[in-house]
């Protein structure tokens, strides 16, 4: 069964749902303003946020949440334990279970950090050890809010890449106001402010319609060059390669250089 919400209003931000239906699987952006109900939509999904009207109706899939903050979801003393706190002795001893759980530690580099205290982990390590539980409960949604937070270039990829692996066979929902991360591999999204609406949209149009001030000269000029509709693709501004090919098929075309 498919996740159904119906008029529904969240509370304090005003986001009005009339009725959104969860595509079944894939990696869909959930962007919008400060304050506009993004993360509010993700515990509401999540089954942490209660509402006056309406109906959620999560159609009896498991969701996992990765909250802005991880620290709120942190509760053990260590790595290790917040990771298999949920599992008996014996299932731990299972041969299967034993190479799901290696995998699960060396995606998120936790080998080092194995028995280290939650509490003295870094913001990054702390999201990484969330992404990681998630990973490892393998539930059918997957909510990510801010996944990229105190996270290096090398880590952006790789959660990117696992993403991407994941929304295969599962529904991925990224809240996020990092524009370049996200067009780099995201096609959909939804876009929060006053109304939710039902169809995902797409995300080049999106970032066109809603974007900030350029955060760097590549996004400016293709916005220059969206703006006086010249062909080029609305988010191949994040692959510097592929941005620098454009212009110059654009600047040949336009000078009749052979």
């Amino acid at each position: 069964m498919a996740i159904i919400v119906k008029d529904v209003t969240l509370p304090f931000s005003g986001l009005h749902i009339a009725q959104w239906i969860a595509p079944p699987r894939g990696a869909y952006a959930v962007m919008g303003p400060n304050g506009s109900g993004k993360s509010q939509w993700l515990a509401l999904l999540a089954g942490q946020l209660r509402v006056r009207s309406g109906t959620v109706d999560l159609g009896g899939h498991r969701v996992g949440w990765v909250m802005q903050q991880p620290e709120h979801q942190l509760s053990e003393e260590s790595v290790s334990r917040e990771i298999l706190w949920p599992f008996s002795s014996v299932k731990q001893n299972e041969p299967a279970f034993r190479q799901s759980l290696d995998a699960v530690k060396e995606r998120w580099g936790l080998e080092d950090l194995w028995e280290h205290s939650v509490w003295s982990l870094s913001t990054g390590q702390k999201r990484r050890l969330v992404c990681a539980v998630y990973d490892f409960l393998d539930p059918e949604v997957f909510l990510l809010d801010e996944p990229t937070e105190g996270l290096d270039v090398t880590w952006k990829s790789r959660i990117r890449d696992w993403i991407i692996a994941r929304s295969e066979n599962h529904l991925m929902l990224i809240v996020s106001h990092d524009w370049p991360w996200v067009l780099s591999f995201v096609s959909q999204g939804y876009w929060c402010e006053g109304v939710l609406d039902n169809i995902p949209q797409d995300l080049g149009e999106m970032w066109y319609a809603h974007s900030l001030p350029p955060s760097s000269p590549l996004e400016s000029l293709w916005r220059t060059l969206c703006e006086r509709g010249a062909p080029v693709g609305l988010r191949d501004w994040v692959d510097p390669h592929t941005a620098a090919q454009q212009v110059v098929s654009l600047w040949k075309t336009q000078s009749n250089v052979r």
